[in-house]
């Protein structure tokens, strides 16, 4: 039973469109946004007329919208507001429906932190979203990509956000896609207060 309180939620996950991106740290929000529609037997995703890939089922009355912009990452506010006018929902000071998956240096490789109301710590996808809906105050997954291996960290960040993950990293990969999508149920269900709570750990 969701218990968000919320009519409509979309799910936005952050990555590059392309085959050539997908196993990528970078698009890990992809990733995550595929998870929870297989697991949860969302319809196949269909494109929108703004550039932007959907899935959406009711789920305990609520309608969830999985979203996967098809713009590269540094536009990923630009599609978003092209989405929501085309859904016609006004510009507000606050989008407590709308929550945001993407990849975050600053934590360690296959931990996740939920994050609510917070800038963007550097992230060019969600300093997009957060300059073209003139507000920072909506919920985001950030998913720990940061490397371990001491060759991963020598290489420059924009170099190494767009390097294919390795078989070496894949399990820690998957391990934090298959938490980020128990989360993202887990707040549907419980909230994002005590989400928070569970998996900032």
């Amino acid at each position: 039973m969701i218990k968000t309180n919320l009519k409509q939620i979309f799910i936005v996950g952050l990555g590059n469109p392309g085959q050539n991106y997908y196993k990528t740290p970078h698009s890990v929000g992809f990733m995550v946004v595929d998870e929870f529609a297989k697991r949860f037997d969302f319809p196949q995703f269909k494109m929108e007329p703004d550039g932007i890939l959907t899935a959406k089922k009711e789920i305990d009355g609520a309608n969830v919208i999985l979203a996967k912009p098809q713009m590269f990452m540094n536009n990923s506010g630009k599609t978003l507001v092209k989405l929501f006018s085309f859904l016609k929902i006004k510009k507000i000071k606050s989008y407590p429906n709308l929550w945001v998956i993407n990849d975050d240096l600053d934590i360690p490789l296959g931990k996740i932190k939920i994050a609510k109301n917070r800038g963007s710590a550097g992230h060019k996808g969600v300093q997009s979203i957060i300059d073209h809906l003139k507000t920072k105050n909506f919920v985001r997954f950030r998913i720990g990509i940061a490397p371990k291996a001491s060759a991963d960290k020598k290489i420059p960040s924009d170099k190494f956000v767009l390097k294919k993950i390795t078989p070496k990293d894949q399990p820690m990969f998957a391990a934090a896609i298959n938490t980020t999508t128990t989360a993202l149920n887990y707040t549907l269900t419980n909230g994002i207060g005590r989400a928070m709570t569970e998996f900032n750990k």
